[in-house]
């Protein structure tokens, strides 16, 4: 009897065992057909808040894969408030999928039914993530929290039938990317930009194990990636910001009475205005006239607009505030210099390249700004604007004096960082590489989905 049982229990394995070896030929005799270079590829986008007026490189770089015959579906953790949403990408909003808020009933049915799915699975990744890198123990419970967003999807990522997952941002987007990746293992790649990569690393090194790719913005952020945060040089490449140049048509530049330096940003502190403002203020204490114009809103608006008056400097300066495309466009249109001396901040969080500074030199603006993070794979000192390093405030003041006093040189500098922009920098540029870049993984993933068919 004991013989016979212990014949029933094999053949109730080896059963199982055929059984999962014909259901994993399935899967991925699916994943062969879905990935058929025949068909639109599909990607799934997992953005913090989408579309929004500070991150418009998503959504452009978004509507371009999709000219390119992506099919792209877009996940966003939260909905921008209507005030934050451009009036070109309003579009974008009805498409996208918001994952808060979510009801009680539906975050607890969506964890029931991937519990009862894949037990072993649930509990080996979220004891994976919670028990990942992090800085603080708020972190953990950031992370609890996208791991539980993350299963509240699985069933609308599963439906759509995607064939790669991307995020930006290498903070919670990407954790929910890397967790829907793990239960449904669809590969996923990230983008990562500024102050997830130098400041807040949560589950970075993870992320970058797990991840098929890693984008970044800039070659300096390159170099972090790989030195500091574990990066496999392999799996980590530069993708610059990329502007669409129809939109950004230069005009012959009037000749104003008074010049006028154009700073566009949040005003925080790595994009460095208190600098901006002492410079400006020492170059009227020589008796230099013009205008300064400060684009943007941020926490730190009330103290650089005291600072401005403190150093007597408030009558030569507007705070203009938060803009859209179309006004912001004008702005750029009428300015002579345009001005960002960035710095790293306290935190440590910092630009990698700034998207307004990309946009100026496309409407031929000369820049003056510093030799900081990667502002200097865009500015060529000299050619298309002047560089001083962060600390050099003399260096900003004579930059911009010089500027300020030779418009033919303005003229000069502000041809070639279009040509610049235009070479290097394009919407174009930046989503053929992409493009190659998803080919290349859902290539490969095709080619590991073949293995098990083969083996059968």
């Amino acid at each position: 009897m004991p013989n016979q049982a212990t014949a029933t229990v094999q053949q109730a394995r080896s059963l199982r065992t055929a059984r999962g070896g014909l259901e994993e030929s399935r899967r991925a005799t699916h994943r062969v057909d879905r990935l058929s270079p025949t068909t639109p590829q599909h990607v799934a986008y997992f953005i913090n808040l989408f579309p929004n007026l500070i991150e418009t490189m998503i959504y452009r770089e978004v509507e371009a894969l999709r000219q390119r015959g992506y099919e792209v579906s877009t996940f966003s953790i939260r909905r921008p408030d209507d005030t934050l949403i451009p009036p070109e990408a309003e579009h974008l909003v009805a498409g996208t999928y918001y994952i808060l808020p979510v009801s009680p009933w539906r975050l607890v049915a969506s964890h029931l039914r991937a519990l009862l799915r894949h037990p072993l699975r649930y509990w080996r990744i979220l004891f994976e993530v919670l028990n990942g890198t992090h800085s603080r123990l708020r972190d953990r419970f950031r992370t609890l929290c996208h791991f539980a967003e993350a299963v509240t999807v699985l069933q609308e990522v599963e439906r759509l039938d995607v064939h790669h997952l991307h995020a930006h941002w290498s903070l919670g987007s990407t954790t929910i990317a890397m967790v829907v990746s793990r239960f449904l293992g669809i590969p996923f790649s990230f983008t990562a930009h500024a102050y997830d990569i130098w400041r807040e690393r949560l589950l970075l090194p993870e992320k970058l194990r797990a991840a098929a790719l890693t984008v970044t913005c800039t070659d300096c952020n390159r170099r972090q990636l790989i030195t500091a945060c574990g990066g496999d040089p392999a799996k980590v490449s530069v993708v610059y910001h990329g502007l669409d140049l129809d939109q950004f048509h230069p005009r012959p530049r009037a000749a104003n009475t008074e010049p006028i330096i154009l700073s566009v940003g949040r005003l925080v502190e790595q994009k460095g205005l208190d600098r901006l403002l002492r410079a400006c203020a020492a170059l009227t204490a020589e008796g230099l006239r013009f205008q300064c114009d400060i684009v943007g809103d941020g926490p730190l608006r009330s103290q650089l607009e005291g600072l401005a008056a403190e150093l007597q400097f408030d009558g030569h300066v507007r705070f203009l505030g938060k803009m859209f495309h179309d006004e912001l466009i004008e702005h750029y249109a009428e300015a002579d210099v345009f001005a960002l001396l960035c710095v790293p901040a306290g935190d440590d969080d910092r630009d990698g390249i700034p998207n307004t500074m990309i946009e100026a030199m496309a409407m031929e603006l000369p820049v003056v700004s510093t030799r900081f993070s990667g502002i200097p794979e865009l500015v060529i000192d000299g050619e298309t604007g002047l560089l001083v390093d962060t600390d050099d405030q003399d260096g900003a003041v004579t930059a911009l004096r010089a500027l300020l006093r030779d418009p033919a040189r303005r003229q000069r500098m502000g041809a070639a960082g279009r040509r610049r922009v235009r070479d290097e920098f394009t919407i174009e540029a930046s989503t053929a590489v992409l493009d190659a870049t998803f080919t290349s993984l859902l290539a490969a993933e095709a080619a590991r989905a073949k293995t098990p068919s083969r083996q059968g």
